[in-house]
Order: C-alpha cells, then structure tokens, then sequence
C-alpha cells in the first residue's frame, strides 16, 4: 500500500509558482528592454507627419499646389527648426548614452542614435537638399562657416553651394577657406555647384592638385569639371559624363 506524502501538492505549487514568478520577471524585464530602445532610439524629424526627404521631394514637384505647400512648411518649421538643431544641439545625456552603448552590446539590439555632433551636422547638410528654395537658411549657415564647430561648418559650405544664393558674397568667402586644411575639400565641393560664377577660384584650385591628398585631388578635379571643364582639361583632368548612381572617381 502506497503511502501518500501530503508535502508532494504543497512542493509542487511551490515550483508553480516559482516558475509563474521567473515568467513574469522575465516577462517584465523583456517588455522593459523593448520600452528602453523605443524610448532611447532617434525617431525621425517629421514636419506635419511627414519626413524631411517628402518634403524635399514635393517642393520640386510640377504640382504648383504641393510645391507652394513645401515651400510653407520649408520656411515656416524646417528651418526654424534645423537651424535650432545645427546651433543649440550641444550635448547628450550620459545616461541615455550608456543605456544605448550597453543595450546595444544585447544580441539582437541595435539602437539607433546619433550623437549631438552628429545632429548638428545632419542638420547643415540638410538644408542642401531643399537647393535654391532654401534661401531663408542662407544666413544662418553663413553663421556657421564662420563659426568654430567643424562638424557643422563643412556641411554648411557644401549647402550653401547647393542652395547657390548670393554668390557675390559666397564665394569670396568659400574661395578664401580653400586656404583652411580643415575645410577645403567642402569649399571646393561647393564652389563646384556654383558652375561659372565660381571661375575665380580656378587658380588655387589648380594649385590644390599639386597637395598630396586624394579626396582633396577628387573634389577639386569634379569643382574644375563644373567650373571651367577647358581648364579642366588642361589640367589633365579627364572629362566625362559622370553617372548619379556612382561616387566620384579619382583619376591620379
């Protein structure tokens, strides 16, 4: 006859309940980490729900409406706002940042988040990708080229080349930093956007191909081919048509 042990029930809610309790905790440590990189990653800017590239799609468009509507939002909150980000945004969290940093070492995690530098930046950069309709943000990068934040001020040069505002006034100034190590290769990239209007700076960018520096020697050679594609040649510059799909290429 079988002896019946009364603890045996007892023991086994006990273990139930031990492993309900590690499912939750586990449960709960699970959706903390899925809160922590939702709340820690970098969420696109959006401008009336949308994103910076749609807007700077719909202000090419041949849709006067749309393109008028671009223009609204480009001037009245994309710039106020990038120009904010390019100026004030100067400093990170240590927490966020050490979060990111070990969240991001958990297999599977991969935390999106730029540092301030790196949002500062972005945002130079992109107000080159509106082009002319950017003007309103002419002085304010005009500022920042001529301020002390690397990070900002060659992304500003290579804008204010795209946007190709006030040349009167730009190009003297970019002509004058091809003498900056620091900032050379940005100036000579946006010198290249302004096409023929920029033909003073065909000396010293000539001068720049003797510089033993290859991304230096590959935004020189594309400015000159914009510039002046005779003195290009003469250069011994090779000139073609280069394909949008591809980097620049190097021909020393």
């Amino acid at each position: 006859m079988r002896v019946v042990d009364l603890k045996e029930p007892t023991l086994l809610r006990r273990a139930i309940r031990i492993l309900i309790g590690v499912a939750i905790g586990l449960g709960l440590l699970a959706g903390g980490i899925w809160v922590l990189i939702h709340t820690l990653g970098e969420r696109e800017a959006l401008y009336q729900g949308k994103s910076l590239y749609y807007w700077s799609e719909q202000i090419k468009s041949q849709n006067t409406a749309a393109s008028n509507q671009a223009s609204l939002v480009l001037n009245q909150e994309i710039i106020p706002r990038l120009t904010k980000t390019m100026f004030e945004d100067t400093s990170d969290s240590r927490l966020r940042v050490a979060l990111v940093e070990n969240l991001n070492g958990l297999p599977g995690v991969n935390i999106l988040f730029r540092m301030a530098d790196g949002r500062r930046g972005g945002a130079a950069a992109a107000f080159g990708e509106f082009g002319p309709p950017a003007e309103a943000a002419v002085p304010a990068l005009l500022q920042a080229l001529q301020g002390h934040d690397l990070v900002v001020r060659r992304p500003a040069a290579v804008s204010l080349g795209k946007i190709h505002a006030k040349p009167g006034v730009i190009i003297p100034l970019l002509i004058r930093y091809l003498e900056e190590d620091d900032l050379r290769e940005s100036a000579a990239e946006a010198l290249g956007e302004f096409g023929g209007l920029s033909k003073a700076a065909i000396p010293r960018l000539l001068s720049l191909l003797k510089v033993p520096d290859k991304d230096l020697h590959t935004a020189v050679e594309e400015a000159l081919k914009d510039i002046d594609p005779d003195a290009a040649a003469q250069a011994g510059v090779r000139i073609g048509a280069r394909s949008p799909s591809l980097p620049k290429t190097n021909d020393h």
